[in-house]
């Protein structure tokens, strides 16, 4: 059986390891932050405890060769997805999900909870470092991915001057996972219509055609210009 002593070692490698990670979501102001990732490790940690040491004392004081020391922690990894769920933000009308990196770490701090608890030290100090470098060191190859696979591009808009025409607009860029980098209005406030300039995010593959022509689909919008690496790629007009 795993001792008082040894217990409470175990509950607060499980403190220190579950702090590391938590303390880097905090940094990057997740809405799971330090606090969360060491109760989270903490629990894993106590559930897995008290599962190896009632299954044992099962064992020891009444014979009872059935006893799975894993029981009450497997429910561990079951419960902690409602926890990871609660993390992860979907935003519908945008079409975009935000949180599932803070969901996963949620759901890698449990199983580092539980690998302290049952007693393999060295293996949970070795996960955490593990995922600290993933979360921290693999942030800047995402971001060397993402600028090899996404370009910048510059449109011109000319559309009317009515209620909810920029809503519509920002509403498909979003819709259609267009990162909105700059915007400028070139025209007079009190025009009818209004003359913009926007810099986008698009990918490698953008069709330079298609866009134009669900840009010339949106109400309000009468001509539409994108350019690309300085070079005008398609101009149309309704």
């Amino acid at each position: 059986m795993i001792s008082t002593e040894e217990s409470i070692i175990r509950l607060l490698i499980a403190i220190v390891l579950g702090g590391l990670i938590g303390y880097e979501r905090e940094a990057q102001s997740k809405s799971a932050g330090l606090r969360t990732h060491i109760l989270v490790c903490l629990g894993s940690c106590l559930c897995m405890i008290i599962s190896v040491n009632i299954a044992m004392e099962y064992f020891f004081r009444y014979g009872y060769t059935n006893s799975d020391p894993g029981r009450i922690a497997a429910q561990v990894v079951s419960g902690v997805g409602f926890l990871g769920a609660g993390t992860i933000l979907a935003n519908q009308k945008g079409r975009s999900i935000h949180g599932l990196t803070t969901a996963a770490s949620i759901w890698v701090v449990a199983a580092v909870g539980l690998v302290v608890g049952a007693g393999y030290l060295l293996t949970a100090a070795a996960a955490t470092l593990f995922v600290f470098i993933v979360l921290t060191l693999f942030v800047r190859l995402d971001k060397y991915m993402r600028r090899h696979s996404e370009h910048t591009c510059h449109i011109h808009l000319v559309m009317r001057n009515s209620t909810g025409q920029f809503r519509r607009m920002t509403d498909y860029f979003q819709g259609h996972h267009l990162a909105l980098q700059s915007f400028r209005v070139l025209s007079e406030e009190e025009a009818a219509d209004i003359e913009v300039e926007a810099t986008l995010l698009v990918s490698e593959d953008l069709d330079g055609g298609s866009l134009m022509s669900q840009l010339l689909g949106l109400k309000g919008v009468l001509q539409a210009e994108l350019l690309d690496l300085d070079e005008k790629i398609k101009v149309k007009e309704k």
